[in-house]
């Protein structure tokens, strides 16, 4: 039995269907795009440049990081973005593992995430895609897929997620250019972000780069690049699935 009353077979049925149904509505809809921000609760100063680019429209998602402390729910409430949960896991976690961190989401924000994905991509190891597709069928939630590989998988398991993953380096801005172009073709495409501000006191070493994405994200040229999207939230695209 889910949380919402099914069985699991029934909850399972119901997600082919509705996915079914995503997909067909998606394909000659206007390309949409869900920006997200990862690495909520890592630090004051990274969490300071992703309420900044909420705010201001610039990203659509930001993706928290349950077990660390600078997590403030209260600057988040207002925010017209989804809030998904950042697996934190080793490269060969338990499907527990998985279910605790949403738990604890549960606890913290008084409602399931939005979506699930992972730190470092560690939710779509080999070790790992099962037991995260096991709690989202079981949560119906969608899942953030990287390659055609995973994406596939998921999908064979009746999980909705993006039709394609964008992520940059602030070195590499004429490969972020191309692929914003290339992306109009799918329906739905996630790009990942990491605004913020240089931490000293935070040893992560993509720290001083965030800053760098944060001016890009404020750019005219940003908005040029964006601006043949639908910029949607996770909870806003793939809510037509539950209708």
């Amino acid at each position: 039995m889910t949380p919402n009353g099914h069985t699991s077979s029934s909850c399972i049925e119901l997600s082919r269907r509705a996915s079914d149904r995503w997909s067909e509505k998606n394909k000659m809809a206007r390309p949409k795009l869900i920006i997200t921000a990862d690495d909520y609760g890592m630090s004051p100063r990274f969490n300071q440049g992703m309420l900044e680019a909420a705010r201001a429209g610039l990203v659509t998602s930001i993706s928290v990081m349950i077990k660390r402390k600078y997590i403030r729910k209260s600057e988040l409430l207002n925010l017209a973005v989804s809030l998904g949960l950042h697996l934190e896991l080793k490269p060969s976690s338990s499907y527990r593992e998985i279910t605790s961190q949403i738990a604890r989401f549960k606890k913290r924000f008084d409602r399931l995430p939005d979506y699930l994905d992972g730190h470092q991509h560690q939710h779509i190891t080999p070790e790992n895609i099962g037991h995260v597709i096991r709690a989202a069928q079981r949560y119906q939630l969608p899942v953030r897929s990287r390659l055609l590989e995973d994406r596939n998988m998921l999908r064979q398991g009746n999980v909705v997620t993006p039709d394609n993953f964008i992520s940059w380096h602030p070195d590499r801005l004429a490969v972020l250019t191309k692929r914003l172009r290339e992306t109009k073709i799918f329906p739905i495409s996630e790009l990942v972000v990491h605004p913020g501000y240089f931490d000293p006191h935070c040893r992560y070493k993509y720290n001083q780069e965030r800053g760098v994405e944060l001016v890009f994200l404020k750019s005219e040229r940003f908005a040029r690049l964006t601006k043949g999207f639908s910029l949607l939230s996770y909870e806003n695209c793939f809510r037509s699935i539950e209708d």
